[in-house]
C-alpha cells in the first residue's frame, strides 16, 4: 500500500508505458544442412529425364559367396549369379580343409562345376556355407583353347526425382507494418527461414529417403542412404539389437568393406548421432592424462587411425540417436533437374484476388548413392549404454 499520501501508479499495465526491447531476433531452430554440404551440395549433376540412372560394373571378389559343400564327390558349387566370374581353370583354396579345387565347368549362372581336392592333400570333406574359399590363382594346360570371358555385366541401378515446392504471402499491410528487429520486410524474412528449412528437408531426403515412383494419391520420392544401403544391394549392415556400441563394432564393418572392395574404396567416414559420436570418443577416454594446473579436459575423437585407413568422424543432429553409416561421400551425389529444378526461391506476380505478395520455393532433385558396396550401416544399439 502506498504510504505518505503518494497515490498509486497510474497505469499499472502497458499502455503508456514505453518497453525496452534488445536489438536482437533470437531464432533458435536447428537447420544445419553440413552432410549436404559434405557430399558437395544439390549441384552435384543434371538430368532432364523421369527417371536417373547410372552405371555399375559387375562387382568381382577374390572371396566367393558360395552354398557350401557336401563331403565326397561333390562337385557342383552354387555360387548365385556369380558363376561367369569365375572361369574353367579357376583355382580355389579352402582355408578351414587345406583343399585346392579347380573349376572345370559351369552347370549354369549359379552353378560352377569343380574338380575336388587336385593336389590330393587332403580328403574330400565338406565344407559349410560360412567358410572362406578363396580365389588361389588360374592354371591351364599349355596347349588348352583359350577360355573366353562371357560379355561384361552391367549393373543399372537408378532414382527417381523428388519435388520440393512451398509457397509464402504477406499481406500489403503486414509489410508496411513496423516490427522490431526486422531488417526487410516481414516476407523476406520468412523467406529466408523457407529456404533454410527446405534445405534441411532435401538433406533429409539424402538420408531417410525412401524411393517411390509415385501413385494418384502419393507423389514420387526420391530414395536417400536408408533406402541404398542395405545387405541385398551389397552393404555391410549390422543391427545391434538394443546392445551398446562397441569399438568392435565399427572394426567389424570396416573389416568387411576392406574383404568386400579393398582398402581403397572402402568408406572412410563415419556419420553419426550425438550418442554413437560421445561413445566412439569414449573409446579413448582411458589414454587422457591431465598435468598440472590443466584447466581443460576432455578426449574428443574426430579421426581415427585404423588398420584400413584414417577414418573420419561426421557428427549430425540429422540420424536416428541409435544409427550409424559408413560412407564414401564420393559414390554420394545430389542433382536437380534441368535448370528450373536448381533449388530456387522466386516471386510472383502481384496477386489478382487479394491484397497480398507472395514468394515460393521450388526445388526438383534426385540422388545418386553408387558403390554401396563401399559402405555400411550399424543401426539399434542402445543410446543409454
Amino acid at each position: 500500500m502506498p504510504d505518505g499520501g503518494v497515490p498509486a501508479e497510474f497505469d499499472t499495465t502497458l499502455t503508456s508505458k514505453v518497453r525496452f526491447v534488445a536489438p536482437l531476433l533470437v531464432n533458435m531452430s536447428e537447420r544445419s544442412a553440413d552432410l549436404l554440404k559434405y557430399v558437395g551440395g544439390p549441384e552435384s549433376f543434371d538430368f532432364r529425364t523421369t527417371k536417373v540412372e547410372w552405371q555399375e560394373d559387375d562387382v568381382w571378389n577374390r572371396r566367393l559367396v558360395h552354398g557350401g559343400l557336401a563331403g565326397g564327390a561333390t562337385v557342383q558349387l552354387v555360387v548365385t549369379a556369380a558363376a561367369h566370374r569365375y572361369p574353367v581353370g579357376t583355382i580355389l583354396y579352402i582355408p578351414s580343409a587345406g583343399e585346392y579345387c579347380r573349376v572345370i565347368g559351369h552347370a549354369d549362372a549359379n552353378t560352377l562345376t569343380i574338380a575336388r581336392d587336385i593336389y590330393a592333400l587332403v580328403a574330400e570333406g565338406a565344407v559349410a556355407n560360412t567358410a572362406e574359399i578363396i580365389v588361389a590363382g588360374h592354371s591351364m594346360d599349355e596347349n588348352d583353347d583359350y577360355v573366353f570371358r562371357p560379355t561384361a555385366i552391367f549393373n543399372f541401378p537408378f532414382n527417381y526425382p523428388q519435388v520440393q515446392q512451398q509457397g509464402i504471402q504477406s499481406s500489403k499491410r503486414r509489410q508496411e507494418t513496423a516490427l522490431y528487429n526486422m531488417r526487410g520486410s516481414d516476407l523476406d524474412y520468412r523467406a529466408l527461414d523457407l529456404v533454410a528449412e527446405q534445405f534441411v528437408a532435401l538433406e533429409q531426403t539424402v538420408l531417410m529417403g525412401q524411393r517411390f515412383a509415385g501413385t494418384a494419391a502419393t507423389p514420387a520420392a526420391s530414395g536417400g542412404l536408408i533406402f541404398y544401403v542395405t545387405t541385398a544391394l551389397g552393404a555391410q549392415v549390422v543391427a545391434l539389437g538394443g546392445a551398446a556400441l562397441t569399438r568392435k563394432d565399427i572394426d567389424d564393418r570396416l573389416q568387411a568393406l576392406f574383404y568386400a572392395v579393398g582398402a581403397d574404396k572402402m568408406a572412410k567416414t563415419i556419420l553419426c548421432s550425438a550418442w554413437a559420436k560421445r561413445k566412439i570418443s569414449s573409446f579413448w577416454s582411458s589414454s587422457e592424462r591431465l598435468g598440472p594446473g590443466t584447466t581443460d579436459a576432455g578426449v574428443v575423437v574426430d579421426r581415427i587411425n585404423t588398420d584400413f585407413g584414417v577414418v573420419e568422424i561426421l557428427l549430425h543432429t540429422a540420424l536416428a540417436q541409435n544409427d550409424l553409416y559408413l560412407i564414401n561421400r564420393d559414390q554420394i551425389k545430389v542433382g536437380h533437374h534441368g535448370q528450373y529444378g536448381r533449388p530456387h526461391l522466386e516471386d510472383l506476380p502481384p496477386s489478382t484476388v487479394g491484397p497480398r505478395n507472395q514468394k515460393v520455393f521450388y526445388s526438383d532433385t534426385s540422388i545418386i548413392v553408387s558403390g554401396v558396396q563401399s559402405m555400411g550401416r550399424i543401426s539399434g544399439f542402445s543410446v543409454v549404454a
